[in-house]
């Protein structure tokens, strides 16, 4: 309460005290009552409560309170936790520091459980066919940043997805205890560590594949390796291990002689009394094309947007970038499917009249050094109003867009484009997939808009700098590939001649045993807008068993999906339809038998080793563990004083006096025949 505040109470009390004394002992008009000592401090409560109410003073008070320091326990509850059958054994462990009195009374006590992501715990199922440990720490790290919160890490430490964990549990700030999980005797094994290869091979070229194979054992050792088409083998190989020679590197060059999806088996020999044969084999599958989408990259400067455009292009095999300046393309845009003029400009005249001569599908990119003028001229899409001053502005996403299927990906944290400042008007109606943001306020200018007429498509990117766009996804995703696979989106709508189709279906040729299947489908009026009020199906077929299983699909935010994950490895065929409509859309897909979570043998004990100060502990050992978390003297609750204020006129009992006072007076005034 300021200073200023306890003179107005003191001048009210004055003042009340003054009023009270003025009506009952010094008014001369009427004859002074008796008792009018208690009808003057009626008369004072009433008025200085009142005066309280005006003034409405602040008061305060101070508040203690004790804050347990935190436990968190976070549980791997992969399917790598039940193939080591040490399901039971965490349950118990989990169960005890439930029931240990002294560990609940000392902490905060919180329960996670992770795989593919952090979860709080509700029950553990020991399913999930993947394991990220590294997003726990980032998690975890926000979640209790500035409190004490020692973490208990129960797992087997084999991470099967993601960055490494040793870098951010270096970085973690709270002190972590590992929990060893499995096996930890060490077994002689020989495995196929990992395979790469290009989802994408063309027809008569050869195609690389690399072999990582990993070998732990005493004894020299040699094996066979072999790759399978089939029931033929494509490639053979005696390869020698050893104590010393532990790992080996095997590129390969396989020949592609037929187009479609060819499903590949890598296996080594296993060696005597081998405990986990799981990973002696591993499949893959290539997709054999006949030709790429090329696409032409035109501009008459240099700029980053042109080398972010070719990577995102050629991040699929299927497709290839080329950039030229346009003053010295001598080509023929008749050997591209796509044409991406980088800011025009005078320069670019005969390369407009030849995209309408013969009909091309194109993007323009504009940004601060378009000439608005000679484009305005060029062509007959678009207008723009010419103004000398620049601005800049953020995407906003438009859910409505319905030329192909996009998704969300966060566009309205992308950093900014830049352009001219002026009004953009269509000749033709165009499908906006985003729009302009100017400080918050969301625009109908276009950002990105396409246009599809007499089977020519043209696109249009109104901004430079949008490298920065797939920057700033990369620092979201960890991954250019949600960047990558919008941009590619929109280079496979405008580099296609085919008609505009009402029903599309997105899906994969082929997916990995244990990853989410989704499989995506947009489905449109005749007047191509699209309709949320379909109900779509999709039939799959097992191609040995000829089972067949039907599937409704669930309308997300523009886009029909269905989830198939739950379909064991094999080969299908599908069929997209809708009921009441004779529209379907029919294709196949691969499941490959790959369990990565079955891939190891035993903990990985050195890893858990190093992230816990060189210091782990068994599930047996769970005592050892509590005693030395209870008896750690980082670990003290603290005591926390808190300010609380509260408003004077928030006191309901003042109101009541004022009541009970007024009350009062007028009874004993009634009583005594003064009214």
């Amino acid at each position: 309460m300021s200073g200023q505040t306890l003179i107005f109470i003191i001048l009210s009390a004055i003042a009340a005290l003054g009023l009270s004394l003025l009506f009952y002992l010094f008014n001369k008009k009427k004859k002074r009552p008796k008792h009018w000592i208690i009808f003057s401090v009626l008369r004072f409560l009433s008025l200085f409560s009142l005066f309280l109410l005006l003034i409405n003073p602040t008061l305060e008070s101070l508040q203690l309170s004790t804050e347990k320091p935190n436990l968190v326990v976070a549980i791997d509850n992969s399917s790598s936790i039940a193939y080591f059958k040490e399901e039971n054994k965490v349950f118990s462990f989990v169960q005890q520091i439930k029931e240990h009195q002294e560990l609940q009374n000392k902490f905060n006590v919180q329960y996670y459980s992770f795989g593919e992501q952090i979860k709080k715990l509700d029950t553990l199922s020991f399913t999930e066919n993947k394991t990220q440990i590294t997003p726990l720490f980032y998690d975890l790290a926000d979640i209790y940043e500035s409190q004490i919160t020692p973490t208990v890490l129960v797992t087997d430490g084999n991470q099967t997805y993601g960055e490494d964990y040793l870098y951010k549990a270096s970085q973690f700030p709270q002190d972590i205890y590992a929990v060893a999980v499995g096996d930890t005797t060490s077994y002689s094994d020989l495995k196929i560590e990992r395979v790469n290869v290009n989802k994408y091979a063309f027809l008569n070229n050869k195609f690389p594949v690399e072999l990582f194979l990993n070998y732990k054992g005493e004894k020299a050792v040699q094996k066979e390796v072999s790759i399978q088409l089939g029931n033929s083998t494509v490639f053979s190989q005696k390869v020698t291990f050893s104590k010393e020679d532990k790992s080996e590197i095997l590129q390969i060059k396989l020949p592609a002689n037929q187009i479609g999806l060819l499903n590949y088996t890598v296996s080594v020999e296993t060696i005597d009394n081998e405990k986990n044969i799981a990973n002696n084999t591993k499949k893959f599958l290539v997709d054999v094309i006949d030709e790429k989408t090329k696409v032409l990259i035109l501009s008459s400067f240099l700029h980053p947007d042109l080398g972010s455009l070719k990577k995102s292009i050629e991040s699929n095999q299927q497709r290839e970038a080329n950039i030229e300046l346009v003053s010295n393309f001598r080509g023929s845009l008749l050997d591209y499917q796509l044409v991406i003029l980088y800011q025009p400009n005078p320069l670019f005249k005969t390369i407009f009249d030849q995209i309408a001569k013969e009909n091309l599908n194109s993007l323009i990119i504009t940004g601060t050094k378009t000439d608005y003028d000679f484009l305005n001229r060029s062509q007959d899409n678009f207008r723009k109003e010419i103004f000398t001053q620049l601005e800049e502005f953020q995407p906003s996403y438009n859910s409505g867009y319905s030329s192909f299927q996009q998704p969300d990906i966060q566009f309205g944290s992308f950093p900014p484009l830049q352009d001219y400042f002026g009004g953009i008007s269509f000749n033709k109606t165009p499908q906006i997939l985003l729009y302009q943001n100017i400080n918050g306020i969301k625009t109908k200018t276009p950002v990105i808009a396409t246009l599809e007429e007499n089977q020519q498509k043209t696109g249009f990117l109104f901004g430079e700098n949008s490298w920065q766009w797939r920057s700033k996804s990369f620092v979201q995703q960890k991954s250019f590939e949600s960047y990558d696979d919008f941009l590619g989106k929109l280079i496979q709508y405008l580099s296609s001649n085919k008609r505009r189709e009402r029903l599309t279906v997105d899906a994969q040729p082929f997916y990995n045993f244990g990853d989410k299947i989704i499989i995506q489908a947009g489905y449109f009026d005749k007047n191509y807008a699209f309709d949320d009020r379909a109900k779509l199906n999709i039939s799959v077929k097992e191609k040995e068993t000829k089972k067949n299983n039907e599937y409704p699909f669930i309308l997300q935010n523009n886009t029909y999906e269905v989830n198939l994950s739950q379909l064991q490895p094999g080969d299908y065929t599908y069929k997209v339809f809708i009921e009441e409509e004779n529209i379907q859309k029919t294709g196949s897909f691969t499941i490959i038998d790959f369990e990565v979570e079955k891939q190891f043998l035993n903990a990985d004990v050195g890893k858990l080793t190093q992230v816990s100060q060189d210091k782990i502990y068994f599930l047996s050992e769970s005592e050892q563990l509590f005693k030395q978390l209870l008896e750690n003297k980082k670990y003290q609750p603290v005591q926390k004083s808190e300010v609380k204020k509260s408003s004077l006129i928030d006191w309901k009992i003042l109101l009541g006096i004022i009541i009970i006072c007024l009350s009062a007076e007028w009874f004993f005034r009634k009583y005594k025949g003064l009214i």
